[in-house]
């Protein structure tokens, strides 16, 4: 009885602490940089509770499975985001036991508890099983895949190994990212179909989860740093230096890179073959054979992973449209590229490290950490304990996401894989002995690696949602939602809402045309050319810290998420904005009252942004006592003009702004300071060609980015150089462009 309860009592603890990391800041934590696929989920989960369909009224780019269940949880427990946060904090923490059943089945119940411990303390986990996304679902149905795989494994009952590839057949309904694990299980079943060929596959771990391995890719490093050198001494040309260079110490960018990648894993093969004395065509032939002798296994298998796929995507994909199949597995062809994973795990490992920015391998903690124990184990005892049952999964699971399929390498698409390395890692460890020295030193190994993984996990739960790490954070983004829907409904705004990040649709519950909510997989999976033709559908226009942040990402979103910013504001009328001078920003326009004004302005990184012909030119900000009030500004419409409220800390200035004929007219309560601060240099003259002096006022003439435009103000020149133009004791501005 005391062993159970001891049991029930660390169970207990693991729970409490999932708990604690998964809801802390579950309603008050959102971010514009991450969020977009939670309001996608959210606003499609929201539109099936009212009949609307995804791939039929809905653009939708995942299997369906995903936003079923998520409708039905939303249906029964109320329709919010914490509650689909919740559905995540659900599905984790049934990972969390599954787990446990996972481990007791491999080795023991302490196995188990070590794996549980592993998934409820990993930061990926952490921060998905939080939000709003698939990612716990592909945990879930992972794990209940490795249960059955590990039972198959020890019991030789092929029931199991239907069982496990049903499971990941339903794991691959909710999201693409369990393919190359199910691929991989269905290739390693297959082997174990035959004596022979399961040893095969288990000799692979012995010859790959080697010492001798690091010596072998250190030599690799080697030879491919001789090619590159020698191939351009002979050949010194700029398109032989991009192409062939040393991947995982060069990012795999263009599509030639694939070459040297390609010769990089040749090398290693050849060598690989030749130290172990490996004599693989034999084997090949043999596995051929053995694969055609049970031909009727290999279809059953084959049937049990698509029995899943075949019942919930024909009954929730393919009856509802015939576009399913355009819209979800071929549009996800071109993210990525096969042979890359590998070497930009490697880059982005080293990048992070040498460029002072440690906080980015967070996700990464739990995998150092096995790394390490695994090599310090191996230096010590010569060899781990061979993990026979889940060793080979793992690997093959390695090769399939890392070499084989176009997985981008970030850990939430790797979870399948983690999974089984962990798995791997736990089977690997030798048996504690019951000497007290050796508890000890497990206990102190334990308790080390605790301390560690519980550190990445306040920096994910606290430190991340504080936005005090590099890791992208819009801190005001919760705030910012607020404040316009307010906004929205004190002038009772009604009709179409284009929201460039859904969950501003979600979260201020707006109406949306169904089919376009998805922006990012209309613009980057589907056709751009659509794009404007929703933007003129659409009543209102919400632009957001997030569409900005892609318009750095890819010259695709940059030319039509930007030249969406500019139809705004030379086409639209600005209604609401806000910004803060740490980037986060949302706008509000009317897209059917059409401006077509020379001189446009929103607010943009807590200054007014000021758009001339098209193109933004310049801030503008107040300044008051030495102080630069451009730490937030705010612009709301209203019936006589706009009102603009300018802040620095705790001090705020009110101006307004009045549209007038090709321009804008700037009023002022009271004499103010005020900076135009020029994106490029730019010339400010005076009356006739002279550049303006200080002390001068009235009108003044400015040249800057192939734009000229007049500056009228009662105030004083004060400073004017090529990037700024600074003027004191205005009560008003007028800026407008000259006919001519």
């Amino acid at each position: 009885m005391g062993g159970v309860k001891k049991k029930a009592m660390l169970f207990l603890v693991l729970m409490v602490y999932y708990l604690i990391t998964r809801l802390w800041g579950i309603y008050s934590a959102m971010n514009e940089y991450s969020d977009y696929d939670e309001g996608t989920y959210l606003l499609i989960a929201r539109l099936i509770n009212h009949g609307i369909l995804p791939y039929r009224d809905i653009f939708a780019v995942h299997p369906p499975l995903y936003y079923y269940l998520l409708a039905l949880w939303m249906r029964i427990f109320g329709d919010s985001y914490v509650v689909g946060r919740l559905f995540s904090v659900f599905l984790g923490l049934l990972s969390v036991l599954v787990a446990y059943f996972v481990g007791k089945e491999l080795k023991d119940w302490k196995t188990g508890l070590l794996f549980s411990t592993l998934v409820a303390m990993d930061p990926t986990l952490v921060l998905m099983n939080g939000m709003v996304f698939h990612e716990s679902t592909v945990e879930l149905f992972t794990l209940l895949s490795l249960y059955y795989f590990v039972k198959y494994a020890k019991r030789k009952d092929k029931k199991d190994a239907l069982l496990s590839l049903f499971w990941a057949g339903v794991g691959s309904t909710s999201k693409f990212t369990i393919l190359p694990y199910a691929v991989a299980l269905y290739v390693l079943l297959l082997l174990y179909l035959d004596e022979k060929t399961k040893r095969y596959a288990q000799t692979c771990v012995e010859v790959l989860l080697t010492r001798l391995q690091v010596f072998i890719l250190a030599s690799v490093y080697l030879i491919m740093s001789l090619i590159v050198i020698d191939a351009v001494l002979l050949y010194p040309s700029k398109e032989l230096r991009k192409i062939l260079i040393v991947p995982g110490f060069h990012k795999i960018e263009l599509v030639g890179h694939i070459i040297p990648a390609g010769i990089f894993l040749a090398l290693w093969a050849v060598i690989t073959i030749y130290v172990f004395k490996i004599s693989y065509f034999p084997a090949i032939i043999y596995a051929t054979k053995s694969l055609l002798r049970n031909i009727r296994w290999t279809v059953v298998y084959l049937f049990a992973f698509l029995l899943p796929k075949i019942v919930i995507e024909g009954f929730l994909g393919f009856l509802v449209s015939p576009s399913y199949l355009s819209q979800t597995y071929l549009a996800q062809g071109s993210r990525y590229s096969p042979l890359a994973g590998f070497f930009d795990v490697i880059f982005l490992y080293l990048n992070h490290l040498s460029g002072e920015k440690p906080d980015f391998l967070v996700f990464y903690v739990p995998i150092i950490l096995v790394l390490f124990f695994a090599s310090f184990q191996s230096i010590k005892s010569k060899t781990l304990t061979k993990p026979v049952v889940s060793g080979p999964l793992f690997l093959v699971s390695a090769v399939m996401y890392l070499i084989v399929f176009p997985v981008i390498p970030n850990t939430r698409f790797l979870i399948p894989m983690i999974l089984t390395l962990y798995l791997a890692f736990l089977e690997s460890l030798p048996e504690i002995e019951k000497e007290d020295l050796n508890i000890r030193k497990f206990a102190a190994v334990l308790v080390f690696a605790l301390l560690i993984l519980s550190i990445g996990d306040y920096g994910i739960s606290y430190q991340y949602k504080e936005g005090k790490l590099l890791l992208a954070w819009a801190s005001h983004t919760k705030d910012l939602r607020d404040d316009l829907g307010e906004y929205i409904r004190e002038e009772n705004l009604t009709g179409i809402y284009l929201a460039m990040n859904p969950f501003n649709a979600y979260y201020l519950n707006l109406k949306v045309d169904p089919h376009y909510l998805d922006t990012f997989g209309l613009v980057y999976l589907k056709d751009p050319s659509e794009f404007q033709r929703v933007i003129n559908e659409s009543d209102y226009l919400i632009l957001s810290t997030w569409m900005y942040a892609m318009m750095k990402e890819s010259e695709v979103f940059n030319k039509t998420f930007g030249g969406l910013k500019k139809y705004s504001v030379v086409n639209a009328t600005l209604l609401y904005a806000e910004s803060y001078a740490s980037g986060d920003v949302i706008e509000l326009f009317d897209n059917g009252k059409k401006n077509h004004s020379k001189v446009g302005f929103s607010s943009f990184l807590g200054k007014m942004q000021l758009w001339i012909n098209g193109t933004n030119v310049a801030y503008v900000y107040v300044t008051a006592d030495g102080k630069n009030l451009s730490e937030r500004t705010v612009i709301r419409h209203e019936r006589s003009g706009y009102t603009v409220h300018q802040f620095s800390g705790k001090e705020v200035h009110e101006f307004k702004l009045f549209p007038v004929d090709d321009g804008i007219l700037i009023r002022f309560n009271r004499p103010e300071n005020v900076t135009f601060e020029f994106n490029l240099p730019s010339l400010v003259l005076s009356g006739g060609a002279e550049k303006a002096r200080a002390g001068e006022s009235g009108v003044f003439r400015v040249l800057t980015q192939g734009s000229v435009f007049i500056l009228r103000t009662d105030g004083f020149v004060t400073r004017n150089s090529l990037k700024k133009l600074m003027l004191s004791n205005c009560t008003f501005i007028t800026v407008y462009v000259p006919e001519n």
